[in-house]
């Protein structure tokens, strides 16, 4: 079915980052104007995720648009990270973007609460011509809040779940799963995951999908420390891309500098390794 592929194309994760592919899905959503909810319990609504919670900062390659193309490719190692990171952090915008515009549409519409404590948010969801039905359940639980996403053709009742997980209460830490629609199975084939470890600040999503499983794309801010890294869950070595405040950094990518670490200064100009 075409909604299926499309929103599919959101969760085919780290395996179409390697292949520097990804569909830009147009979204929009509207609420559903007949919901009407019951009487509200005493707690109220838990939190939707705040979308700042999933972006990453890559002003630090701003400066790249200063550099003279034709200055003997001094400053070749940090633009060729570079040209990388600004790619990477599209996919990982444009991965983003199906579940974070479903989330966004339900802030325009009245959560209905239900005997079990849980909330649904019910309305109806754009997808390119084909109007989809939507159904968020989120259920408070302690500290964190359960949540599953699903979806339906047109007017149909949403039974197909298209990813479910968990977030803290502030929505600030969070991992979602996301099942393949294409399969009656519904396997689980990508995951999202956001918030901070002993790394700092990370934003990641996982391939779960038979060909590509186990890669991983992770997005590091531990200012004044930054990463990108890749790693393959074929045990292939990681590639990565860091860079700090100070302005100095590094790449090490298969297809760059013989697979060796290319750095730069603190000028982003080329230097050795130490």
């Amino acid at each position: 079915m075409l909604f299926t592929r499309s929103l599919r194309s959101g969760t085919g994760l780290v395996a179409l980052a390697a292949l520097m592919m990804l569909f830009a899905l147009n979204l929009g959503g509207c609420s559903d104007e007949n919901a009407s909810p019951t009487a509200l319990p005493q707690t109220s609504a838990p939190v939707l995720p705040d979308p700042a919670e999933l972006q990453f900062d890559f002003s630090f390659f701003d400066k790249a648009a200063e550099f003279d193309k034709n200055d003997g490719g001094i400053h070749e190692n940090f633009v060729n990270a570079y040209l990388r990171a600004v790619l990477l952090g599209a996919i990982a915008e444009l991965t983003l973007a199906p579940p974070v515009a479903t989330f966004s549409a339900a802030l325009h519409t009245v959560p209905v609460a239900q005997d079990d404590g849980a909330w649904i948010w019910t309305y109806d969801w754009t997808d390119y011509r084909y109007p989809i039905r939507v159904a968020l359940r989120g259920l408070p639980s302690g500290d964190h809040v359960q949540w599953e996403m699903r979806v339906g053709p047109g007017s149909e009742d949403p039974t197909a779940v298209w990813f479910e997980g968990r977030t803290s209460g502030d929505g600030s830490q969070g991992h979602w799963l996301f099942h393949d629609l294409d399969d009656p199975t519904q396997p689980v084939c990508g995951e999202i995951a956001w918030g901070d470890d002993e790394t700092g600040r990370f934003l990641q999503f996982t391939s779960r999908e038979m060909e590509n499983n186990g890669d991983v794309l992770r997005f590091n801010d531990a200012d004044p420390d930054f990463m990108i890294t890749f790693t393959p869950g074929a045990g292939e070595d990681e590639s990565f891309i860091r860079w700090h405040t100070d302005g100095t950094g590094s790449l090490r990518v298969p297809d760059f500098n013989g697979g060796l670490e290319a750095c730069w200064d603190q000028w982003q100009e080329n230097v050795d390794c130490e």
